[in-house]
């Protein structure tokens, strides 16, 4: 079982479950993924990916849904968003259309542990997020021109979204504005911020940024949302919006000429961590409301900084 394994470990191709029992890893090469026992780490089930013809696939992404209790991965090579369920007493999974589950009607099932929930896309979906509900999972689809929301308690895309310039949703953030919830995403082709209304999936803004960005994150506690502008000759620049005017208050060059990424916020929403992408680079701690400089921790080529309790506790400003 050792050659099972061989996906270079990330966020994207490693979650555990919302109860600490299960891990799952996602595979470039060979196309499985592969349920682990946190305890040891022995491998408990290996899940070839294939379609119904099959064809097998790498994995792009693989995410906890821990309200769920499944575990959600997207798909390199099928068309497909797989949900494996890992609560103790599962209910049968229907693999086809179905009216009701209680009479058994679905065209396929699937019963027993760990079942495969299998939902079928127009487009490929490389990485997604989800909404706080956990009942929406919004995804990039391939082509680089739009975006998809998937109901996942019916099993069906329900929205195209318009996001042309191939956006990072894997960085997609949250928040109430004007008495409704709009998620907010950068995107790695174009040099904007999309803005969009979770209730009619319109965008309402286009914020201007200096360059493509890579990553974004505010928390509840903080009135703003940074995003960097990680491609391209201003990558030494991070944009900070007003979520309420929906407006770039300040951008901030923490050191000309090297590239400043990855904003993470402390579990309080009052400190925001950013980090200097080089060699000779550092960690700076800014007070998130008055945006200045706290303190700066040197530190070589410092990346991705992941704040375990905005993760467990599922904050609106990070992605989930």
């Amino acid at each position: 079982m050792v050659g099972e394994v061989r996906a270079g470990i990330n966020t994207r191709n490693l979650a555990v479950s919302s109860d600490g029992r299960y891990a799952m890893v996602a595979n470039y090469l060979p196309h499985t993924l592969v349920l682990l026992d946190t305890i040891d780490l022995h491998p408990i089930k290996v899940i070839p990916v294939q379609d119904e013809n099959g064809k097998s696939s790498r994995v792009s992404a693989v995410y906890d849904a821990g309200p769920r209790h499944s575990f959600v991965a997207a798909l390199k090579d099928i068309p497909e968003v797989w949900e494996v369920i890992y609560a103790d007493d599962p209910l049968p999974v229907y693999n086809g259309p179905m009216h009701d589950y209680r009479m058994g009607e679905g065209v396929s099932q699937t019963r027993g542990r760990f079942p495969v929930r299998r939902i079928k896309l127009d487009d490929y979906l490389d990485d997604f997020f989800f909404d706080q509900s956990y009942r929406l999972l919004i995804g990039a689809a391939r082509n680089a021109n739009n975006g998809q929301v998937i109901q996942m308690d019916v099993g069906r895309k329900i929205a195209d979204l318009e996001l042309d310039g191939m956006p990072h949703l894997g960085s997609g953030i949250t928040w109430e504005y004007q008495g409704r919830t709009v998620l907010a995403t950068p995107h790695l082709k174009k040099n904007e911020v999309s803005v969009i209304d979770m209730t009619t999936w319109k965008t309402i803004k286009r914020i201007p940024t200096e360059g493509p960005g890579f990553f974004m994150r505010s928390h509840e506690n903080s009135r703003y949302a940074w995003v960097d502008v990680f491609f391209g000759p201003n990558k030494d620049k991070v944009h900070i919006i007003d979520k309420q005017t929906l407006e770039i208050v300040k951008t901030l060059q923490p050191e000309p000429g090297k590239t400043a990424a990855h904003v993470e916020f402390d579990k309080d929403g009052r400190r925001a961590l950013l980090s200097i992408w080089d060699m000779d680079g550092a960690v700076i701690v800014y007070d998130a409301d008055t945006l200045t400089e706290l303190k700066r921790l040197p530190m070589v080529k410092p990346s991705g900084k992941y704040n375990v309790s905005n993760k467990i506790n599922r904050s609106a400003g990070t992605s989930h």
